[in-house]
């Protein structure tokens, strides 16, 4: 009991700190413990304390040499100085042992001999500090952990192959800005995305581009991202919605101090599911703009698939480079009609409005007014162009021939198979009549057929579904067992790495380059995906009509909707059967075929309830979008006006 005791007691005076005074530690222990713990505080606290310490023996040096009158310091003859003096040589001493070999008389000797020893000793160390505290604080720069000061920037949050993309676009947009800054936060080495965007960015223009690393859902990150300074905030997908949202809540969990919300309110993120789009909008609020990668590349793909050069125009309307969308307020044409708004400009093709309650109306009626707050949207190739003519366009209403409906039997090939699938095909489904046919062509060795036949189905269109083994010439040759209209060759995404699944479907395209070429086959349109932007041009030589690359579609529309949110209504309409559609119309419609300007097409189009934004040349293929009002032209019945014209239309 009492060796119980005993062992309690002193258990709780090694706890408490006690025991006898023989037992605390020495005056060395203690000071060695002092300058550990000085050492895990960082370089600064050592360099401080070397630096005393050198200034100290400095001040030590020159005390004796003054106090003592030597002399012959620095060489026979020197008489002796005083302290102000003696206090940079004794530093030039301790700085330079060299100068050591000049001094003149043993006591001075002596003095000079330990100032030159703390100063290899003491001095040294410091200088090695302080150089290795540069070297660790250039680093940590390249760890990208410092702020950002960068205001009015772009936020990127996340990184996949799609940000270059995204940056590139960026810094077209913001040609027209003096200074403009991009900053990126993912937790990716600093360096390895450097190197990147080097690579796919050869001209920065006047956007600086600054990275950060680090985790994107971390408050802490944000900050120094400065969130409160950005713009807008683009969030990046890694084809899990997890980040996505964890990102989401940490910017709304950063606030001010009265509780509003830091940060921009446009903000676009990249979502997979749509359930969790859809949810995300509900609890965030309508500021807040999603997109889904695989939405927006079937969407192109479906309208490839439906009109030769349709693609082109929808590119066109998504990058920076050459015309793109914008919106502008224009004061002195309230009280105008929307016919009269389309024709008050040279160079700017109109395609609706943006209302002062923020609500789009695409391509409205002709007799609609423009009302005070409102905004046109049109396509142009700069803002800065996007005035109002001195004068309005003149055009003359053109004879127009009818609009017949097609009873032709449509055949559409899907080879090849990846998650794009169903939404191609419902797409497809969606704009397409019961006259079309749709067979699906798999590979059973790299999709389960089976389970991919249970989960479609269709309202409009037929679907086949053919399992078929073998090579590329394979499919292609069953395939051309009957004629067919369009082939659409998709990426086998899930089962092969992007190189092998590009490799493939260029493989593909050779061999249906091949079989449309005879003679029972007809006019053969070839729509193709592509995962690696690299590679269009490759698929470009093996004769495809149109191509759709994955990462490029989905870059070009998040850039374009964090320089402006409002862009999405303008999408979702175009890309939604019930509301107006971009279309590529014969020219005897609008009586092109007889116009000598462009503004007789826009002012004939006007008169049949549509807006006329470009026109495409049969025998080259050349789309030209945005057209000068004044542009001379001589179409022919097989060229076709691209206009916007409302689903019924």
């Amino acid at each position: 009991m009492a060796e119980s005791a005993t062992k309690i007691a002193t258990e709780g005076e090694i706890r408490t700190g006690g025991g006898s005074p023989a037992d605390k530690p020495s005056l060395r222990a203690r000071l060695r413990y002092r300058f550990d713990a000085a050492l895990s505080r960082g370089p600064s606290v050592v360099i401080a304390y070397l630096g005393i310490l050198s200034i100290t023996v400095i001040l030590l040096g020159s005390a004796i040499l003054t106090v003592f009158q030597l002399s012959g310091v620095g060489g026979d003859g020197n008489p002796a100085h005083g302290l102000g003096e003696n206090f940079f040589l004794a530093m030039t001493r301790v700085l330079d042992p060299g100068t050591f070999a000049g001094e003149n008389g043993w006591p001075t000797r002596m003095v000079m001999l330990a100032m030159t020893i703390a100063g290899i000793f003491i001095v040294g160390s410091l200088i090695g500090l302080i150089a290795n505290s540069v070297d660790q604080q250039i680093e940590e720069l390249r760890k990208g952990r410092s702020t950002v000061l960068e205001t009015d920037h772009t936020l990127i949050l996340g990184w996949s192959s799609r940000v270059p993309a995204i940056v590139s676009e960026l810094v077209i947009a913001n040609e027209s800005r003096k200074s403009s800054a991009v900053v990126i936060l993912a937790n990716v080495d600093k360096t390895e995305m450097e190197e990147t965007l080097r690579d796919a960015i050869d001209d920065t223009k006047s956007t600086r581009i600054v990275c950060r690393s680090g985790e994107p859902w971390s408050v802490k990150n944000l900050e120094l991202a400065n969130l409160g300074g950005a713009r807008s905030i683009v969030i990046v997908g890694d084809g899990k919605d997890s980040s996505t949202v964890k990102s989401l809540l940490a910017i709304r969990s950063v606030t001010n101090p009265d509780g509003t919300t830091v940060g921009p309110s446009n903000i676009v993120a990249e979502v997979v599911d749509n359930d969790t789009a859809i949810s995300l909008r509900s609890l965030l609020g309508s500021d807040l703009v999603t997109v889904s990668s695989d939405a927006v590349v079937a969407e192109l793909t479906a309208q490839a698939c439906r009109q030769r050069g349709l693609s082109t125009v929808f590119r066109e309307l998504l990058d920076f480079d050459g015309d793109e969308l914008y919106f502008a307020p224009f004061p002195e044409l309230v009280g105008k009609t929307y016919a009269e708004t389309q024709m008050a400009f040279e160079k700017c093709a109109v395609m609706g409005v943006l209302k002062r309650d923020g609500g789009v109306r695409m391509n409205p009626a002709p007799s609609e007014l423009f009302d005070e707050g409102d905004q046109l949207i049109a396509v142009v190739e700069d803002d800065s162009l996007f005035l109002v003519g001195a004068s309005p366009a003149s055009g003359t209403v053109q004879t127009c021939a009818d609009l017949v409906p097609s009873d032709i039997h449509r055949r559409i090939v899907i080879a090849g198979w990846s998650a794009l699938g169903p939404r191609v095909i419902s797409e497809l489904d969606e704009f397409l009549d019961p006259n079309t046919t749709i067979e699906l062509m798999l590979d059973p060795a790299l999709v389960d057929v089976a389970s991919v036949r249970d989960s479609l189905s269709t309202r409009n269109v037929t679907l086949e579904v053919s399992e078929l083994g073998g090579g590329p010439e394979f499919v292609a040759a069953h395939a051309a067992r009957r004629s067919f209209h369009e082939v659409i060759v998709l990426g086998y995404r899930e089962a092969l790495d992007d190189d092998e699944a590009d490799a493939r479907t260029l493989l593909t395209l050779l061999a249906f380059n091949q079989v449309r070429h005879r003679e029972n086959m007809g006019p053969v349109r070839i729509v193709a995906e592509m995962l690696d932007q690299r590679n269009a041009m490759l698929a470009q030589a093996t004769g495809v009509d149109d191509f759709v690359v994955s990462d490029e579609l989905t870059s070009l529309m998040l850039a374009q909707l964090s320089e402006r949110g409002e862009l999405n209504q303008v999408f979702t309409d175009l890309f939604d059967r019930d509301g107006c559609s971009i279309e590529l119309r014969k020219a005897p419609l609008y009586g092109a075929e007889n116009a000598t300007t462009f503004a007789d097409v826009v002012v004939t189009a006007s008169s049949r309830g549509h807006s006329a934004i470009g026109y495409r040349v049969a025998s080259s293929g050349v789309v030209v979008v945005n057209p000068a009002k004044s542009e001379r032209l001589s179409l022919t019945v097989d060229d076709e006006i691209v206009v916007l014209a409302p689903a019924a239309g």
